[in-house]
């Protein structure tokens, strides 16, 4: 009786250990999930303001849709030299066709007219059912040549 304590012991010991390596393995692959909703795509992109086609980028909360990214690009004047580039896929089901994120009429935030969310100029979710903020890109400015990349 005295030697089956031993084996008693390391059966369960191992038991906890799979369940627990088992449980790990999947919640790792829940937070790879849910933390990156949207694919990896390049940008690089220069775009000369002066240009008639970017007109509305000469003025404070101008913006414009350009082709790049997931499912297009909005670029938005914020100020002066503040320039900021989101990527137009919706983060909600980036996968739908449908989730194109425009900027609404009123333009004080922009709205996927597919699922209803709606973020702010940052590119944060503040209404529907988005949690994740939009793709947003880095953007410089050297004279009237505005740059956008990842």
């Amino acid at each position: 009786m005295h030697e089956t304590f031993p084996y008693i012991r390391k059966s369960i010991v191992s038991q906890i250990g799979l369940l627990l390596v088992f449980t790990m393995g999947f919640t790792a692959c829940e937070r790879q999930q849910v933390t990156d909703p949207v694919p990896y795509v390049f940008v690089q992109k220069l775009i000369d303001l002066n240009n008639l086609a970017y007109q509305a980028l000469r003025f404070d909360r101008g913006f414009v849709y350009e082709t790049g990214g997931v499912r297009g690009l909005i670029i938005y004047r914020r100020a002066a030299n503040v320039f900021l580039a989101f990527d137009r896929v919706c983060t909600f089901h980036p996968s739908n066709p449908c989730g194109v994120i425009e900027v609404e009429p009123t333009g004080f935030f922009m709205r996927c007219p597919c699922c209803g969310s709606a973020f702010d100029f940052e590119g944060n979710p503040i209404n529907g059912p988005a949690n994740f903020p939009l793709v947003r890109y880095r953007t410089s400015l050297n004279g009237s040549l505005l740059s956008i990349n990842n």
